[in-house]
């Protein structure tokens, strides 16, 4: 289970994400792309262009081994906080 923490203008959210869920949306990552890339400008979608889809998903997998593992811890001045953990 990954599990994303935000801090909004103070306000809190625990959103629960089953990695299951992660990698069949990863599984239907070109289809999301393909819509996705006519709203990123055209000097950024080479960042797009070069993710593995089918490697991302396959990620998760060996992921699942480090429970606890912060993926993400982003705190910005304005009091915003994101973090994601496995």
């Amino acid at each position: 289970m990954l599990m994303i923490y935000m801090k909004l203008s103070g306000r809190s959210f625990k959103i629960p994400a089953p990695i299951g869920l992660i990698k069949a949306a990863l599984s239907f990552g070109g289809f999301g792309v393909s819509i996705a890339r006519r709203y990123i400008p055209e000097d950024k979608r080479q960042y797009v262009d070069c993710v593995d889809f089918r490697e991302l998903r396959k990620s998760f997998d060996v992921l699942k081994n480090y429970k606890g593992l912060k993926m993400v811890d982003v705190k910005t001045e304005d009091g915003t906080e994101v973090i994601v953990v496995i």
